[in-house]
């Protein structure tokens, strides 16, 4: 009996335009990111500097889930966790998901494929409840440590 063998399948690969396009992205952000980490590690937002305003604050005078993570990482960056958690229970939370959502987009720098975080929804269901009773909590009165200190 003979075998017959059978073409390899075509390689799908990128041009070389597409390729570099997504590398600049990616090389782009990555330099946003540690820009903007060294502004809020230089520029303390208690002192000064140029800050968002968050929204739900400024308009509903309501603490959103994000609110005082500026504070709150700048207090990181310098060392002080207790003050950290202090501004933003919810910090390392958010923190540790911009970290593997951005380190997995960013893969391919380092000559790994990227991919794609597939989170169980009842993760997501767990976080979202936290989060919208971290934040409702916050709003109440009697939980003043947990507001911001805006």
């Amino acid at each position: 009996m003979t075998c017959v063998r059978l073409p390899d399948p075509p390689v799908a690969t990128l041009p070389p335009a597409v390729a570099t396009e997504g590398r600049l992205a990616r090389v782009a952000t990555l330099a946003g990111f540690a820009a903007f980490t060294g502004y809020v590690y230089l520029m303390d937002p208690d002192k000064g500097g140029v800050y968002p305003l968050c929204p739900s604050r400024t308009i509903l005078g309501l603490d959103c889930p994000a609110c005082d993570g500026l504070r709150g990482t700048n207090a990181l960056l310098h060392g002080r966790i207790r003050e950290a958690l202090d501004h933003n229970l919810l910090l390392p939370l958010l923190l540790a998901t911009i970290a593997i959502a951005a380190g997995s987009w960013m893969l391919p720098l380092f000559g790994r494929p990227a991919r794609t975080v597939h989170v169980p929804r009842w993760l997501l269901v767990t976080i979202g409840v936290v989060v919208v009773a971290f934040t409702v909590t916050r709003n109440l009165p009697g939980f003043d440590y947990l507001a911001s200190d805006t």
